[in-house]
């Protein structure tokens, strides 16, 4: 039984039913390829290789790389990388269409998400296990509190879906948090958005102040006459008060390509 490193924001996965909705929800296929994130001891690694997809288990732990390449040493579906995830590149790693699973570590949540938009295109599905409050920003609709930044840009490319929930007790150590399991679902939807980096940035801007309006977040970031601005929010939204968290994704495209065409 290996014990779990703080450091690496370590909690094993021990509940079998949890385990089952996991597998259950991302749906391995023979054959295709699937790309496992942190599978520490492999309790997920096991039903995902008897599935017979192709296995890529990325591990940054040394202690359980070495044990994982043992365990499924006659497995010729699998295969262990010792790194770190946000160093893989798909296209350099051999991998084509592929989808992903993992136990994500709370405190790389957010930068593993950026991975998986930054790779967006090559990744069909993925479910990931992951601190309950993210869970809710991430998969949060327009006009929900919990609605964020991730929230919008996940939606570029991805359905979002909560599975399940998680208890602390599901885990060795038990986390101090509740955990969720979410599934992301690639659409076909094609937005038209030119610059995708500008745009990301203009929804980090729109949240900037979570308190605030839409209009004094944008004041403060676009070098636009304050009652210019609000004219272009109001004909939008119908209001000068909007706050970011009430729009849809189509609405952050319209009003980002009015403010960029004024600047």
């Amino acid at each position: 039984m290996t014990k779990a490193k703080k450091s690496l924001g370590q909690h094993f996965l021990i509940d079998p039913l949890i385990i089952n909705q996991i597998i259950e929800a991302l749906n391995p296929q023979p054959g295709e390829t699937i790309l496992e994130i942190g599978p520490g001891e492999g309790v997920l690694t096991l039903p995902l290789v008897n599935s017979g997809a192709d296995i890529v288990a990325v591990e940054l732990d040394r202690r359980l790389a070495p044990g994982l390449a043992k365990k499924f040493s006659g497995k010729e579906n699998f295969r262990v990388r010792e790194t770190d995830i946000l160093t893989v590149n798909p296209q350099e790693a051999g991998l084509d269409i592929f989808a992903v699973i993992g136990n994500l570590p709370y405190n790389i949540t957010t930068p593993i998400m950026d991975w998986l938009m930054m790779y967006h295109a090559q990744i069909n599905r993925a479910v990931f296990m992951m601190q309950k409050e993210v869970a809710d920003r991430v998969t949060s609709p327009p006009g929900k509190k919990a609605r964020s930044t991730i929230s919008v840009l996940t939606s570029l490319y991805f359905d979002s879906e909560i599975i399940c929930p998680v208890p602390p007790d599901s885990f060795r150590p038990p986390p101090k948090v509740d955990s969720t399991v979410v599934r992301f679902t690639r659409h076909d939807s094609r937005y038209q958005i030119s610059d995708i980096k500008r745009f990301e940035k203009f929804v980090r801007n729109s949240f900037s102040g979570k308190r605030k309006s839409l209009l004094n977040n944008l004041n403060s970031a676009y070098p636009l006459p304050r009652a210019e601005l609000e004219k272009i929010i109001v004909k939008l939204t119908n209001s000068s008060t909007t706050r970011a968290e009430q729009l849809e994704l189509d609405a952050f495209i319209e009003l980002a390509d009015t403010i960029f065409q004024q600047l």
